[in-house]
């Protein structure tokens, strides 16, 4: 055999290079998905100051909900590049066992030829040498070998981690897209949702021939507790006013928080029904120290779309509280 031929087993043909390629590519992935998980982190954490410094203003409702969506996107293609790293891992860590199988097979073969050297009655100096040679191969490959194995099970191992977090990581970008309709302050469908569902809601009342009355509601004097009493104050009276509202709403009746102080309401209902729930309501309402709100309501016409609807509430708001129409559950405007 020439001492001169090339291992094929051994680290410098074109599989080790590979491997070595991949490794490199693996790891500049592990530090991309570091990357997504601090950006994911820095966006949600953008969004929780953002609100807590801008309670009061719509621009900050919606940019907090644009900071959240993103979160989402992160933790979705995150999850997605954990899978593949994991099953180029589980690749990786297949020709790692392939390689340390050739290696096992060389040294075997060493140790064979070295045997039947060893095995002649006249063994020269030369015959010696090329013993000693091959066995200290064999022992090398053996331990390369052997180490192939180890970094095979490390990158199984690495591989099933990745597997779990990117199962983690679904798991809560599906948890946060299943509350992305949801204002996580007061529990109302956010806006963008909260209108698709209008839509729904209108299509369904013409498709039935039912009305829906829709309710405009503006939280009084928000930013001027905000001010004076800090923007927990002004948190706690937007879920009091949410609170409230739902207890005079059935479960199917629509509540969206349209800004950061104001909301719709969406009642498939009759008008008198409306007016009870908003009087009792308001009279529940006036049992809360220092909430006051203004009301604007509208009836579904033919032909209305959703802001027609929605805008025609907000007039009403507008006139009710110039004084122009009386109390807010003095009566619908039509």
């Amino acid at each position: 055999m020439d001492d001169h031929q090339p291992d094929r087993a051994d680290g410098a043909d074109i599989a080790e290079q590979r491997l070595s390629d991949t490794d490199q590519t693996l790891s500049n992935r592990d530090q991309t998905l570091s990357d997504h998980d601090q950006q994911s982190s820095d966006l949600e954490q953008a969004a929780s100051d953002w609100n807590s410094a801008h309670g009061g203003d719509r621009e900050a409702h919606r940019r907090a909900s644009l900071a959240r969506a993103a979160t989402t996107n992160e933790r979705s293609e995150g999850s997605g590049l954990r899978d593949r790293t994991a099953r180029e891992r589980d690749v990786v860590a297949r020709r790692r066992d392939q390689r340390a199988a050739l290696r096992d097979q060389r040294a075997q073969a060493q140790d064979a030829e070295a045997a039947h050297l060893d095995g002649q009655e006249d063994l020269s100096d030369r015959h010696t040498l090329r013993i000693d040679h091959l066995r200290a191969r064999s022992r090398a490959a053996r331990i390369r070998a052997a180490s192939d194995r180890a970094q095979a099970a490390r990158d199984r191992e690495q591989a099933a981690l990745d597997r779990q977090q990117a199962a983690r990581d679904r798991e809560r970008a599906a948890h946060e897209l299943e509350c992305a309709g949801t204002d996580d302050l007061t529990g109302a469908r956010r806006r963008g949702v909260g209108l698709e569902e209008l839509e729904n809601e209108i299509n369904r009342a013409r498709r039935d021939h039912k009305p829906l009355v829709a309710a405009y509601v503006d939280v009084d004097g928000l930013k001027a507790l905000n001010d004076e009493r800090g923007h927990a104050a002004g948190d706690a009276l937007l879920r009091d006013v949410a609170d409230r509202l739902r207890a005079h709403m059935r479960p199917y009746d629509l509540l969206v928080r349209m800004g950061g102080d104001e909301f719709l309401c969406a009642f498939p209902t009759s008008s008198p029904e409306v007016k009870q729930r908003f009087a009792a309501f308001l009279k529940d309402l006036n049992g809360s120290a220092g909430a006051s709100v203004s009301v604007g309501f509208s009836e579904l016409r033919d032909g209305d779309l959703a802001h027609e609807f929605v805008s025609r509430a907000d007039e009403d708001l507008l006139a009710r509280r110039n004084g122009a129409l009386g109390s807010p559950a003095h009566r619908l405007r039509r």
